[in-house]
């Protein structure tokens, strides 16, 4: 069995039963599948060691708890493969293969002087083979070699493995999922992109959307963005709770706000785009390496999805924006009618003072005419006593 053909990390898997096992019933149903080629011919368990650990292919023998195993350590590893052979155990026989470029490129292997950083593989091959035991239940009586191999045009390490407590329910075929498992360990130790995952999340978030955020209210849009800006709002639905990205309440505006998005980047982050652009376009051709055209789905959206998350985030920018914007146009509109209702306020407390000075000179004119006329009438009255007085003295 071979996953991952034609990538930078191919596992092949087979397995060996053990010859006094052969006739047993409980192992007919496999005969037939033994005699296919993905199975070899019954061997000696203990003495795949010594192929393993040929000085002119392996630099050492390693196990579950060294790196590097003396010669009486590895007699006792023969004499356990040897003894799980008699209980019936399956030899399971893995080969992980590189591609020696990629190696290269992770700062693996040194093509200039043929070194192979052993004890990083070495660690890596712990994780992956305990993974993969513990996927597919196997008990802690598991045990396993494994040997760094130089003496082909890949690089490769190979693995043996025996059960000293096999039981009655063995099985020949491991689960698939615990071996593409073990291939996913290595590579995602071995390529180890953090920084630049983290690379193009900052050049996103810092540089761009939150440079973004960090802008007045419509900063940075010409008339065209602007009206475009407005008429988006327009469209929004009255409850601001929905003025979120992924609200399906607002699904009939994403399209707009989306080219708006690119409007914006395009005018203000030119730099900032094209960078993104190669780093996401590196990331994507180191994931087509590593998985091949048989697993486009782990690479074909990569791309894709990171900058959709990109625009989902500057759309959130700008819904939130124009919830700023809606507010401070209503806080206007509010000030604006409190203003009138004070100038109408105002002019109401203007009339009314007009009006009462107004009375109030009316009735001094009115006092001062009533005086002045009962003043003439009295100086009439006093000329008409005197006219009278005269008249009888004559």
């Amino acid at each position: 069995m071979e996953i991952g053909s034609k990538t930078a990390v191919v596992v092949t898997s087979e397995f060996s039963i053990p010859k006094k096992t052969m006739g047993d019933k409980r192992f007919s149903n496999y005969v037939n599948y033994m005699d296919r080629d993905e199975a070899k011919n019954e061997q000696d368990f203990a003495s795949y060691n010594d192929y393993m650990d040929d000085d002119q292919k392996a630099t050492s023998l390693f196990n579950s708890y060294k790196d590097d195993l003396s010669n009486e350590e590895k007699e006792q590893v023969q004499k356990e493969f040897k003894r799980g052979q008699e209980k019936g155990s399956i030899l399971y026989k893995d080969v992980i293969s590189f591609d020696n470029e990629w190696l290269q490129e992770n700062g693996i292997y040194d093509p200039t002087t043929k070194q192979v950083d052993e004890k990083k593989l070495k660690e890596i091959t712990r994780t992956a083979v305990s993974d993969m035991h513990e996927k597919n239940n196997f008990k802690d009586t598991m045990t396993w070699t494994g040997a760094v191999h130089h003496n082909t045009k890949n690089i490769h390490i190979h693995l043996a493995a025996v059960d000293m407590e096999p039981g009655d329910d063995q099985r020949g075929r491991r689960k698939l999922k615990s071996l593409e498992g073990m291939r996913s360990t290595f590579v995602n130790k071995i390529q180890d992109r953090s920084f630049e995952h983290k690379e193009i999340n900052d050049l996103m978030r810092n540089k761009i959307v939150n440079k973004k955020k960090e802008q007045p209210d419509m900063k940075g849009m010409d008339r065209g963005m602007k009206k475009d800006f407005l008429a988006i709002k327009k469209q929004l639905p009255e409850n601001k709770r929905y003025w979120q990205y992924g609200y399906q309440n607002i699904n009939h505006v994403k399209p707009d706000l989306d080219k708006l998005t690119e409007k914006y980047l395009q005018k203000n982050f030119p730099k900032e785009m094209k960078q993104l652009d190669q780093k996401l376009n590196k990331e994507e051709k180191m994931l087509k390496k590593v998985y091949g055209e048989g697993n486009e789905s782990r690479y074909k959206d990569y791309k894709q999805n990171k900058k959709d998350d990109l625009y989902k985030r500057m759309g959130n920018t700008f819904l939130q924006e124009m919830k700023s914007y809606d507010y401070k146009e209503k806080n206007i509109e509010q000030k604006k009618r409190s203003s009138n209702m004070s100038d109408k306020r105002v002019n109401f407390q203007k009339n009314r003072a007009l009006n009462q000075i107004q009375y109030g000179l009316n009735r001094v004119v009115h006092a001062e005419l009533n005086s002045y006329q009962n003043q003439n009438a009295y100086e009439q009255m006093q000329r008409n006593i005197q006219n009278n007085q005269r008249g009888q003295s004559l």
